[in-house]
């Protein structure tokens, strides 16, 4: 998880994130130029629970971030996920995810997808 993060605080690093995304879950339309896209600046990370078991992994997080381009360099928003993870031959990979339906960040259904795939919330997470 702090991996991704950090790939995604960084930017510029889709094909990370892109091969570190199971594929059995991963959009089939999703593109690494898509992950490269960097549209927030991220702030922070709060691990508030981790759990593995065999072959799955669980994880329940907080990330800070500010939108580019925001006008208010005090405010940030919230994205609070819990994100399931798969071991595949040795190696974790991101399933999935669902936001916290009461976190500020919960986003509508034509806003861009807080996982960072380009599409809007409805054709990605939300689905």
């Amino acid at each position: 998880m702090r991996s991704r993060y950090s790939a995604f605080a960084l930017g510029g690093l889709g094909a990370y994130l892109f091969t570190t995304w199971d594929p059995r879950t991963r959009d089939p339309t999703l593109t690494m130029a898509q992950l490269d896209t960097r549209d927030s600046h991220w702030l922070g990370l709060e691990i508030i629970e981790a759990r593995e078991d065999g072959a799955q992994g669980v994880v329940e997080f907080k990330a800070r971030y500010r939108p580019l381009g925001a006008t208010s360099m005090t405010s940030s928003d919230i994205l609070h996920e819990r994100s399931r993870f798969r071991r595949i031959k040795g190696e974790w990979r991101y399933r999935d995810g669902v936001m916290d339906p009461t976190s500020p960040s919960a986003v509508s259904r034509n806003a861009p997808c807080t996982c960072g795939s380009g599409k809007k919330a409805k054709r990605c997470c939300l689905r």
